[in-house]
């Protein structure tokens, strides 16, 4: 399960939190430069609620929303001031889990499948003045991702079919291809449920494999990988209040909001902590530093706010607390399973010394990840370190190019096949050996293939024919000059 976070118009939110002289004015973000129209107008990024109150909404052109709303308050954007608003966003998603994909500015998505499915209420947690976190549910991200950017589907569970009467408008976050939207809009499409309508064949013909992928996604067809965010490596972390305080309670609370997003950097580097070290920043000015060696790693909220909490009942402050740091030493978890439902902590200590005793067994550079190169050629190969990662994969390459997945034997067998010459290629009629002797029902092919032609002692060629035997399997036969024959495979 998939859920994904959504600040509507954020470059708004992002300056009016700053600017409390604002609040309560209809105020609009301008859009940059690069963004103006063939006219060279610019428009409206972002509009806080007031002024969408009075009927203007991004994307409207400047002078059309002065029109509209005389008093209307335009401010430019402000980078930090997003990117600062966008660190919060992230730090509230890592609070649930470490598995975390910014997939646009104003929008995080996190992957719930380990965590408990419970609908969690994020109103209040950035503390935006009239502005609410959007959020949905869905069982594919571009699923969730979409329903969070829509007001009739945000903070729901969805389906395919809930998305049909959402706005067109929701594939622009998907591509920005100007010529597919326009012909879809001179089509009279506006929904989505009318584009998820249309036969998918037909529509990639006419738009091209793009428009075929976004209908395959709309009905639910594909749930990709998430891009990771992995988090800054230094652990620090230091929060100040406006207003300090002076009672136990909401300390903890703060403490604990800390807590919550140390634990998601920890579990995305499988490491715990072994010592604590809290400050609190009284307003006289002073620093009450406290290192707290725990007896045992920890990478649970309760397991470190327990002593933490012990040591802030003991205080007795004479001044409120107007900031806080906390860090951490970590190490790596003990290999213990206290819990019957609950997976230990992997050791990367133990997989390295695994890795290093395999390369002295067989040599160095046999010890890796297998990865297929840009070449026909079977049982290709090359090897990726096994500390690194392969090369990403684009969707259409991790899509099997037949709906029949092919059954390869390694190696292959060598078999006996009658056969007519047909021209300089020849054609096979029967199997006489291998598991499945017989007449050749039907078969396609040739289909030649070769590679390193211009390598005199590397390259290769072969001939190729899906074929079926008389028992009716479906098998690969295979050809090389000058007369061997073999079978590659079952279809299966």
């Amino acid at each position: 399960m998939f859920t994904a976070l959504h600040l509507p118009e954020f470059s708004a939110a992002a300056i009016l939190r700053g600017r409390p002289d604002l609040q309560g004015l209809p105020c609009a973000v301008l859009a940059t430069l690069e963004s103006r129209d063939p006219k060279g107008k610019l428009p409206l990024l972002a509009v806080n609620r007031v002024a969408g109150l009075s009927g203007i909404a991004a994307g409207w052109q400047l002078g059309r929303a002065l029109v509209r709303c005389p008093e209307l308050r335009v401010l430019p954007r402000d980078p930090p001031a997003e990117a600062a608003l966008l660190s919060e966003l992230i730090e509230l998603g890592e609070s649930l889990t470490a598995d975390l994909e910014i997939t646009a500015a104003d929008t995080v998505l996190l992957d719930l499948s380990g965590v408990s499915t419970k609908t969690r209420d994020f109103s209040g947690s950035l503390s935006l003045p009239d502005v609410e976190i959007w959020q949905a549910r869905a069982a594919t991200p571009d699923l969730a991702c979409l329903a969070a950017r829509h007001f009739l589907t945000q903070g729901k569970r969805i389906e395919a079919r809930d998305l049909k009467a959402a706005p067109l408008t929701l594939l622009h976050t998907l591509s920005r291809s100007p010529s597919i939207f326009s012909l879809l809009d001179l089509w009279g499409l506006k929904t989505l449920g009318d584009f998820m309508a249309l036969p998918r064949q037909a529509l990639t013909e006419r738009l091209g494999p793009e428009a075929g992928h976004w209908h395959d996604l709309l009905h639910g067809k594909i749930c990709r990988l998430l891009r990771l965010h992995r988090p800054p490596e230094c652990l620090t972390q230091r929060i100040e209040f406006d207003d300090g305080i002076t009672a136990l309670d909401p300390l903890v609370f703060m403490i604990k909001r800390l807590l919550h997003t140390l634990t998601g950097r920890l579990a995305s580097r499988h490491l715990a902590v072994s010592c604590i070290d809290l400050r609190l920043i009284l307003e006289t000015g002073v620093e009450l530093p406290r290192r707290i060696r725990l007896p045992e790693p920890q990478n649970t909220v309760e397991g470190m706010l327990s002593p933490l909490q012990t040591w802030l009942n003991s205080l007795l402050l004479d001044a409120a607390v107007i900031g806080l740091e906390l860090d951490v030493e970590t190490t790596f978890a003990t290999a213990a399973q206290r819990e019957w439902f609950g997976r230990q902590l992997p050791q990367p200590e133990r997989w390295a010394e695994t890795l290093a005793k395999l390369e002295a067994l067989l040599g160095p550079g046999r010890i890796g990840i297998p990865v297929p190169p840009g070449s026909f050629s079977p049982d290709a190969f090359s090897l990726w370190p096994a500390a690194g990662l392969p090369a990403p994969v684009s969707a259409s390459e991790a899509r099997p190019a037949c709906p029949v997945p092919l059954h390869r034997f390694r190696p292959p067998l060598q078999i006996a096949v009658a056969h007519e010459s047909a021209g300089i290629k020849p054609r096979p009629f029967a199997l006489l050996t291998g598991p499945h002797p017989g007449q050749i029902i039907d078969l396609r092919g040739p289909y030649p293939v070769s590679g390193h032609w211009w390598e005199p002692a590397g390259s290769w060629q072969r001939l190729e024919w899906d074929v079926q035997a008389a028992d009716h399997h479906l098998l690969r036969l295979v050809f090389q000059s000058p007369d061997h024959w073999q079978l590659d495979g079952i279809y299966r």
